[in-house]
């Protein structure tokens, strides 16, 4: 190892960062009443108990909103998949209290994706904890989630090391 070496083998690390799709309270995938998201079984992440509004685009991508606008999944250019789930068992409600705003394609981040009703969802599904979740795992090396408590839309939520 040469004296130098210490600058040429520090390549800055590549970080992706993912930004609030919507305005809540931040909290572990731990506290989502579902075992496929609390186990991180789909991915790894965090959740948002969210606060009256929409769901808009945590980052530049392609989208595609499910038939009953319960969640978005999104590529990112670089390649890492993830998804935005609002609540648990809203899939059921068949798009009852979800409003689809954008079209499946490319997005910006902080694009309007979806508004919700979030007292007909709270009175007609199980939860409105939404999870967000990077689904590529097999691309990732390290998950930080750098946003606590309270978070507005386009706040900088996760930072995602991919792998080498």
């Amino acid at each position: 190892m040469g004296f130098f070496d210490f600058l040429k083998g520090k390549k800055a690390e590549e970080w992706f960062e993912v930004y609030s799709p919507l305005n809540g309270k931040v909290i572990p995938l731990s506290e989502v009443p579902d075992e496929a998201f609390a186990q991180k079984m789909i991915g790894d992440g965090c959740a948002i108990d969210p606060a009256p509004g929409a769901i808009y685009a945590p980052v530049d991508g392609e989208i595609d909103i499910f038939e009953t606008n319960h969640a978005v999944s999104l590529e990112a250019p670089n390649g890492i998949e993830m998804i935005v789930h609002f609540g648990i068992d809203t899939v059921k409600l068949n798009s009852e209290g979800l409003k689809r705003v954008a079209d499946v394609g490319s997005a910006k981040k902080g694009d309007k994706l979806i508004e919700y009703d979030l007292d007909y969802i709270r009175e007609n599904a199980k939860s409105t904890k939404t999870p967000i979740i990077i689904t590529s795992m097999d691309m990732v090396d390290t998950i930080e989630v750098v946003a606590s408590g309270d978070v507005k839309v386009g706040d900088l939520l996760m930072r995602v090391k991919l792998k080498k």
